[in-house]
């Protein structure tokens, strides 16, 4: 099954640290870059447990009341992958072949490296690795040292150890040095300022031994990285034999097979094997905006989770579903007590966050985008509705009141309507202003789906009217002249931005502007009401006229840009446009399109592409107990077939 197997012939830019994300191995807690086992001043190894991070005080020129108060980072643990090797006393080594495989089918990475000595001594490193999904505190390892044209003494450690980060010295905001020392007693290791704990076990290995020409020397490893101090005894080949029965199962429930593009086949099922290996299972974690392949983001969680991720595992994995769900129940008294600090009712969750508090300094385009309330709500929905697991909504009920007590009281009526004013959308290029079309979309929603869950359970049937009435009063904005919904009160008023005399070296635009430039010119990062569009019912006709609109004042600076309006174009018959935007989703971090894989993958993106697929050719829709689908497929791709689960059967889909 080639399409299963990604190499390094696959990837467009070969780095050192692309290839460390691209094939780095991860199980929803632990996650391991593919680092290169004898260590050079490119490598970047990284060891991360999901939502252990180190904590520092936000340090403001100018501080102000509500700002955040705390960065959290998550933490750079331990280089399990390199190997101290003195070949006849020589430890210089000069790399002179590299294969990687990445068996997606089965969860397994193999490498193997050819190294020379200074004296054209040659040896090979066979290296088979990956992050076990039956027990999810385990990173194993089966290595081979071979020589090749020598005989001689070999001498090598093997062990974990810290990992200490050096900082980039390139500007980039998305990023943030996440090394920190770690206290340790004995086994255990403490973070300093968030308290946080885990236990290790780690086999190591030192020994020297003669090896003829030929001869190699074979060993496994595994590695224990738990917040428990108890830990797995199984053994190296018990534990592959899980790993690989686990990943049959998931592709029987989440494959897709595309006909006419094999580049693409492989790029879809290669972002749907980091879905799977990302995402937190224990309800007390979630999905990084970069899994747990790098940095960037410092781990942090967004609303990436519910409008680009959610949907793929909701159809396909719905217990993986509700344990990302489950989190944020987790969080809710924080988000509680931060609208409370703010002086609002309710709950707001935070923008981004490992433990539910709000970690983003700049909150203009952090704490104003209050749409995540509505964005976690619509989640919720969604998930009751597909999964049909109501015990589980009106369990945690009170998420969706308290999401729907903050809207009521954060907007207010006018002559106009319900309004909500100061908030940012999806678009992060224009911030701070009166009825987003998205946020205000999604608030009604929001409304009107905590009212019906009101009515049903019986409760709260007094705040329920007031829900309904401002979600029935919701204003939106509408350009007469131009017959086009206003993404808000005042975009349309704004300077165009000078797209033809911005240089493509510019790009993005928020690492060579300030953002007062770019606030005042109509210009947007990423989909904003065409996102509105691709998530709710509007007229063709509406629709089309948005998106001409709306689409060449996007910069799609954002990844998760393109696979929206690849979605809405394959709605409005453009298939040739659709399929270009979903081709750019399919294949973005094996190409590097955005410049910046080596941070990470690019999560969102990633199921964006699930949702190009399913939501766009496919059309699927599931409304009142009905599958629907509309027959999307561009020219380039022949057939498609899929498997989702609906109330708890799965169903088998075939477009062609």
């Amino acid at each position: 099954m080639k399409d299963f197997i990604l190499t390094l012939d696959d990837i467009g830019n070969k780095s050192v640290q692309n290839i460390e994300t691209l094939f780095a191995q991860a199980n929803g807690t632990l996650g391991v870059r593919a680092s290169l086992p004898i260590r050079t001043g490119e490598s970047t190894p990284g060891t991360f447990l999901n939502a252990f991070y180190e904590s520092h005080d936000i340090v403001y020129g100018e501080n102000a009341y509500g700002y955040a108060k705390q960065h959290q980072t998550m933490v750079n643990l331990f280089d399990l992958r390199s190997i101290e090797l003195m070949i006849d006393g020589k430890s210089e080594f000069l790399l002179s072949d590299q294969s990687v495989v990445l068996d997606m089918e089965k969860g397994l990475l193999f490498e193997s490296y050819i190294y020379e000595t200074g004296d054209g001594k040659k040896f090979e490193y066979l290296l088979e690795s990956f992050a076990s999904h039956s027990e999810r505190s385990v990173y194993a390892q089966k290595i081979q040292i071979k020589a090749l044209n020598f005989s001689g003494v070999v001498k090598l450690v093997k062990k974990g150890r810290p990992v200490s980060v050096k900082k980039g010295e390139a500007f980039d905001p998305r990023i943030k040095n996440s090394s920190t020392e770690l206290i340790q007693e004995g086994n255990k290791y403490t973070t300093q300022n968030s308290r946080l704990s885990i236990y290790v076990k780690f086999d190591s290995l030192s020994e020297e031994r003669r090896l003829n020409e030929g001869e190699s020397i074979s060993f496994t490893q595994l590695y224990h990285i738990s917040r428990e101090n108890h830990f797995s005894s199984l053994s190296y080949d018990e534990l592959k034999n899980k790993q690989v029965e686990i990943f049959a199962n998931f592709w029987k429930s989440s494959d897709i097979e595309i006909e006419g593009n094999t580049r693409l086949q492989k790029g879809i099922r290669f972002n749907m094997y980091h879905l799977f290996n990302s995402a937190g299972r224990d309800g007390a974690s979630n999905f990084s905006a970069k899994g747990l392949t790098g940095e960037g983001y410092e781990g942090h969680y967004f609303w990436d989770t519910e409008m680009y991720l959610l949907p793929f595992f909701i159809y396909t994995q719905p217990e993986i579903a509700k344990s990302l769900l489950s989190y944020r129940v987790s969080i809710l008294p924080k988000a509680q007590a931060r609208a409370k600090e703010l002086g609002f009712q309710g709950a707001l969750f935070a923008w981004r966050t490992i433990n539910g508090e709000e970690t983003s300094a700049y909150y203009p385009a952090g704490t104003a985008q209050v749409h995540i309330n509505a964005d976690i709500a619509y989640g919720f929905e969604l998930f009751e509705k597909v999964t049909g697991d109501t015990d589980f909504i009106e369990e945690n009920s009170t998420l969706i009141f308290e999401t729907a007590r903050f809207w009521l009281d954060y907007g207010f009526y006018s002559k106009r309507g319900f309004e909500i004013h100061e908030v940012t959308g999806p678009d992060e290029y224009t911030a701070l202003v009166n009825n987003n079309y998205y946020t205000n979309k999604m608030a009604q929603n929001n409304l009107f789906y905590a009212a019906r869950l009101a009515n049903r359970l019986k409760s709260n049937e007094d705040e329920a009217k007031y829900w309904f009435n401002a979600a029935e009063n919701m204003y939106f904005g509408f350009d007469q002249e131009l017959q086009i919904i206003q993404q808000d009160d005042s975009f349309l008023t704004k300077e165009p931005w000078d797209f033809v005399n911005t240089p493509k070296e510019k790009y993005p635009l928020l690492l060579h502007y300030h953002p007062m430039k770019i606030y005042k010119h109509q210009v947007l990062k990423q989909a904003d009401t065409i996102l509105a569009h691709m998530l709710f019912d509007e007229s063709q006709e509406q629709v089309n006229r948005d998106f001409a609109f709306y689409e060449p004042l996007t910069t799609h600076d954002s990844s998760l840009s393109r696979t929206v309006y690849g979605v809405v174009a394959s709605k409005l018959g453009r298939s040739e446009l659709a399929y270009r935007f979903f081709k750019e989703a399919a294949i973005m971090d094996l190409e590097d399109s955005q410049g910046n894989a080596s941070h990470g993958i690019h999560a969102a993106n990633m199921g964006g592409s699930w949702l190009g697929l399913i939501y766009g050719f496919a059309g699927l829709s599931y409304e009142n107990g009905e599958i629907k689908t509309n027959n999307n497929l561009p020219k380039e791709i022949k057939s498609m077939k899929f498997t989702i689960t609906i109330q708890g059967e799965k169903k088998h889909i075939i477009i062609e």
